[in-house]
């Protein structure tokens, strides 16, 4: 048995404290505890202790092929515990076979979320999880840092049978905590990345990640830069992308938890459970937008001890791209309940007889005899996820409109803020910066700095408005000195400018003032 050389200070095997000797045949198990939490201590220690005693046998899913190295590699060939895909049960399940539970009294979903956010993208992720949850003769435990949607639907839909058969859901949370996070930025060009990247983790020794929305991203950036290493998942449709992968970096770096180079470019294939402890991993980009998604990604650092920190920086939505998709996401679930309501004939009123469009929660399946007929239905987990993520974006939305109402009465502006304001509250970090902002600022303070103490009148207050570049809610300049120095105070810039009447008679070389009765801008730095 192999006992994990890092242990939590606040971690699973004490929230459970002993109970799982009371788990019977046939309970739920929910286990919702951040990265680095010890849920892999505990199978494979105090769980395997369990079998071990029983003399009862462990298997133990996993959603991603890196992830089941890992484990492979961590869990002794005498384990109690077997390692398995999600999808070669799905596989089987495809091909009309069972997958035989039997040998198995504990059945551990690790990464449990794989059931609704791969379902974007993975139409059998239904068929595993609903052959697990139809088990009576095992302990079926879920685990996950981001399986809310998951667990709320295994509470509503199987606590009331469970409790009729004498069985009943565990559950365990721990709150996840985000202390190591030592700064949160957002970006809305990747250029702005590149620069931040080379002004502030310029060291030879600073390494980062980058997960990438598309493996398209991913390969380019890998192509651009020559200290980086490229990572994808082995499906046959990545196989252009394939070649690029240096399969002996990617093995060292399954068991050594690092990466030898400066940049790592890769997909959401290492997205869940894989473990990078390295304290040279400074910064991780992600443009990854499902929320639960994100947060998988920033959990592959796993830190050594309270000093390893590392600064995040996302991908920022503007509310136009949130309301976008928040359409896009309701139409698809209006289809959805037309099918699930009236069937196929009342999908079809809905979107046409003859439309062509997909709706990804409407899956067509082929039947078992190889020959493809339709044979529509909706995918549970796709229907969840699409509602989890509809109320997601519409609780932004609502918060941002609450806050711009609340900026106005006090004298604000709106912003479209609400992606930033969200994932900031998220993640407990009251300071939000968007990278291109900030940037702006600097340029600003350059400017400011050469116009300190100048008296600046009409016809050169317009490059100051240029310089400032402030606009309202629906992108208008704003060319008010109180806009102006309203900025300066709100983004706590050490500079004041002010508007001031020129009484002067003559200029200091005698002659006469041609600004006399003119107002004139002056611009002061405070010192500190």
């Amino acid at each position: 048995m192999r006992i994990d050389d890092y242990k939590p200070k606040q971690n699973v095997t004490e929230k459970i404290n002993g109970e799982e000797a009371e788990w019977k045949y046939g309970d739920i198990v929910l286990i919702s505890s951040g990265t680095a939490s010890g849920k892999s201590f505990f199978i494979r220690n105090k769980l395997e202790e369990l079998a071990d005693q029983e003399n009862v046998n462990i298997l133990l899913l996993v959603n991603r092929r890196n992830l089941y190295d890992q484990n492979k590699e961590a869990i002794e060939d005498t384990s109690r515990i077997k390692v398995e895909l999600y999808q070669t049960i799905e596989n089987q399940l495809n091909n009309d076979e069972e997958y035989d539970f039997s040998p198995y009294t504990y059945i551990v979903c690790d990464e449990s979320h794989y059931f609704t956010t791969d379902s974007g993208f993975n139409d059998n992720s239904d068929d595993s999880l609903q052959a697990i949850l139809g088990l009576q003769s095992q302990i079926r435990i879920f685990m996950s840092a981001t399986g809310h949607v998951l667990f709320s639907y295994i509470k509503d839909q199987y606590r009331r049978n469970l409790k009729q058969k004498g069985n009943k859901i565990w559950t365990y949370s721990i709150p996840i905590k985000f202390n190591q996070i030592a700064s949160l930025s957002f970006y809305t060009d990747f250029y702005s990345i590149e620069k931040w990247i080379e002004c502030k983790f310029n060291k030879a020794n600073d390494k980062i990640i980058y997960f990438a929305d598309t493996i398209q991203k991913a390969f380019e950036l890998h192509m651009k830069y020559d200290d980086s290493l490229f990572v994808c998942s082995k499906s046959s449709k990545n196989k252009k992308y394939l070649k690029y992968v240096d399969d002996d970096q990617v093995e060292s770096m399954i068991k050594q938890n690092r990466f030898d180079c400066k940049y790592l470019f890769t997909t959401t294939v290492l997205d869940n459970g894989f473990d990078l402890k390295d304290e040279q991993i400074r910064l991780i980009v992600c443009d990854i937008f499902d929320v639960d998604t994100m947060l998988q990604c920033i959990g592959r650092k796993r830190f050594k001890n309270d000093q390893d920190k590392v600064h995040v920086v996302l991908l920022n939505r503007s509310n136009r791209d949130l309301n976008n998709y928040l359409r896009s996401v309701q139409k698809k679930l209006d289809e959805a309940d037309a099918f699930i309501h009236g069937g196929v004939e009342e999908w079809k009123k809905l979107v046409g007889k003859f439309s062509r469009q997909s709706n990804y929660i409407i899956k067509d399946n082929a039947t078992s005899d190889g020959k493809y007929k339709s044979k529509k239905t909706v995918s549970r987990v796709k229907y969840l996820q699409a509602i989890a993520t509809r109320n997601r974006i519409k609780d932004m939305l609502d918060r941002n409109r609450e806050t711009n109402e609340y900026r106005e009465e006090t004298g604000g502006r709106k912003a479209s803020d609400a992606y930033m304001m969200y994932i900031s509250n998220l993640l407990h970090k009251n300071k939000i910066t968007l990278i291109e902002k900030l940037f702006k600022q600097e340029e600003l303070c350059s400017y400011l700095d050469t116009i300190v103490g100048k008296r600046i009148y009409k016809e050169g207050q317009k490059q100051v408005i240029e310089k400032f570049d402030i606009k309202d809610y629906r992108g208008r300049l704003q060319k008010d000195i109180s806009q102006l120095q309203s900025y300066l105070q709100s983004n706590q810039l050490k500079y004041a400018i002010g508007s001031f009447p020129d009484n002067r008679k003559k200029l200091e070389d005698g002659s006469n003032n041609p600004h006399k009765g003119k107002r004139y801008w002056l611009v002061s730095k405070f010192s500190g």
